[in-house]
């Protein structure tokens, strides 16, 4: 699939370049622009491709990280299971809250788990938890779209 998306970026930009050069050849400044919008129709499209194609990396990568967690240990309680406080969850969502808390903590540089900014993460993901996220990857994009917006708590600081 990768090389088939790296294949689909690179026609995009082939026909991109092709139709900037007939821009250039044109007389007709309708033809003219008719050329230049359809070039840039096709570098949105590469774009496009592109995102598709990291936004697949990134996912691979989380879920490969998340996977890894627990691939080589026995079960053992999830670092969320402090931070619950009662709430009652299925195991699956409690996994998935799980695994978010961790992917978040990771990419904040969190790790100490009496942190009290580890905390408030958690309390985040708890809450988008509740508010229907359920996938892991969803909840920990966004608590960090969350935490990245908030600028002392991103640093780990306390306000």
């Amino acid at each position: 699939m990768l090389n088939n998306l790296s294949e689909q970026i690179r026609k995009c930009l082939e026909h991109a370049e092709d139709c900037a050069h007939k821009a250039a050849a044109q007389t007709d400044q309708k033809l003219k622009q008719d050329f230049l919008d359809t070039e840039r129709r096709w570098l949105l499209l590469a774009q496009s491709y592109e995102f598709t194609q990291r936004l697949r990396d990134f996912s691979d990568e989380a879920k490969r990280k998340a996977d890894n967690l627990h691939s080589d240990s026995p079960p053992r309680a999830a670092p969320i299971t402090p931070h619950l406080q009662g709430q009652a969850f299925d195991p699956e969502t409690v996994q998935a809250i799980a695994n978010a808390l961790v992917m978040t903590c990771e990419v904040l540089g969190l790790s100490n788990r009496d942190d009290a900014t580890i905390q408030l993460v958690a309390e985040k993901i708890i809450e988008l938890a509740k508010g229907g996220l359920k996938n892991p990857t969803e909840l920990h994009l966004a608590a960090i779209k969350n935490f990245k917006a908030d600028p002392p708590i991103a640093q780990g600081e306390i306000a």
